[in-house]
C-alpha cells in the first residue's frame, strides 16, 4: 500500500507535475483523477478536501492536486514541499500552499 495518496484532477497540469515529480523520487503513491469518477464519490472527496483545507492554519482555498502522507497535506503545487515530503521518514506538520 502507497504512504502518499494524490487527489488531482486529470486536466490539471499542476497535478500532472506533482505526480511526475513523486515518480521522478521514486516514490510509491495512490493517484485518484477525481474528475473522472462517478459524481458520488466525487461529491464525498471534494467534501473531503474542503474539510483538509479548514484545519490549515492559516486556512487556505481548496486546490488541487491535494497530497497526503499520513497526517501531513500539501494542498495546492510546491515543488519544495513535495520534495520534503517525498523523502520525510515520518509525520511532522501540515503544509499548504500560500
Amino acid at each position: 500500500m502507497a504512504d502518499i495518496k494524490v487527489y488531482a484532477l486529470s486536466t490539471c497540469p499542476y497535478c500532472k507535475k506533482a505526480k511526475s515529480l513523486l515518480r521522478e523520487f521514486g516514490v510509491t503513491f495512490e493517484a485518484v483523477d477525481v474528475d473522472l469518477l462517478p459524481k458520488d464519490e466525487q461529491n464525498k472527496i471534494l467534501e473531503t478536501v474542503g474539510q483538509l483545507a479548514d484545519k490549515c492554519k492559516p486556512k487556505v482555498n481548496p486546490v488541487f492536486p491535494v497530497i497526503l502522507k499520513s497526517k501531513d497535506i500539501i494542498i495546492g503545487f510546491n515543488e519544495t514541499r513535495i520534495k520534503k515530503l517525498a523523502f520525510m521518514p515520518q509525520p511532522s506538520k501540515f503544509f499548504f500552499r500560500f
